[in-house]
């Protein structure tokens, strides 16, 4: 079962919170330029969180090319 809290063990660089909105909402924590990612329950949060990973490690593949 995902919960909260195993969420910030995965992914501790990232806050997680149910909004009023009943969404899930993350971010990572001290981000320049905010990073935020929401879900309909935590299972999907967990993957909008790996694909944004996902998304920033393929843009940093081309850097420096």
């Amino acid at each position: 079962m995902i919960t909260v809290e195993s969420l910030a063990t995965e992914f501790p660089a990232w806050e997680a919170w149910q909004g009023i909105d009943r969404l899930w909402h993350a971010r990572i924590r001290g981000a320049v330029l905010p990073v935020m990612v929401h879900g309909e329950d935590l299972a999907d949060l967990r993957d909008q969180i790996r694909a944004c990973i996902g998304r920033q490690e393929e843009s940093w593949k081309g850097v420096g090319k």
